[in-house]
């Protein structure tokens, strides 16, 4: 499963697809001042409530306008993907 973010200055947009197919998409609000704690536990949320299995994704696409917010969540993806 790949997951994609794409932060803008106004919301993030996240989704997961498999096999050609999307599995979730949200949106949430960008906020440049919080930590990675704070974005995990909204992309945990969002996997929880749309009950995708987190541990499936083995890859990320980022795209990002937001330079604070790209240096977070790249903290948060290369975080996660040690922890494996």
């Amino acid at each position: 499963m790949i997951l994609a973010i794409d932060i803008g200055n106004t919301n993030i947009v996240i989704g997961c697809c498999a096999d050609g197919q999307v599995i979730f998409r949200e949106r949430v609000s960008t906020n440049p001042t919080a930590t990675v704690l704070e974005y995990a536990a909204m992309l945990k949320m969002a996997f929880d409530m749309n009950r995708a299995d987190i541990t499936a994704v083995d890859g990320a696409i980022l795209s990002s306008v937001v330079p604070a917010v790209t240096l977070t969540m790249r903290c948060l993806l290369y975080t996660s993907d040690a922890a494996d």
